[in-house]
């Protein structure tokens, strides 16, 4: 899916993806990215390395839990390399 700006037509549009992302028992957060998983301080850093090295793109930001985890493996989300 993508996002234009109704107010400017010239900007390109955005691309919209989604982040799975998980607390770790250390404290720190891990997420999906790219097919790639990344180690993060918090949902902060997470979002900032999004802003910076995507900026082209809208994120989705969804937990996972033990109880969901199972289900999000079965669709193949974290192996969406994005391409």
């Amino acid at each position: 899916m993508t996002h234009s700006s109704p107010q400017n037509q010239d900007l390109p549009a955005l691309i919209e993806r989604k982040v799975y992302w998980q607390a770790e028992p250390t404290g720190d957060y891990s997420a999906c990215i790219a097919g790639q998983v990344e180690m993060f301080r918090d949902l902060h850093e997470l979002r900032v390395y999004l802003s910076m090295t995507y900026p082209d793109t809208v994120f989705d930001l969804v937990e996972v839990t033990e109880d969901t985890w199972r289900d999000f493996y079965d669709q193949g989300v974290f192996f969406d390399d994005w391409s």
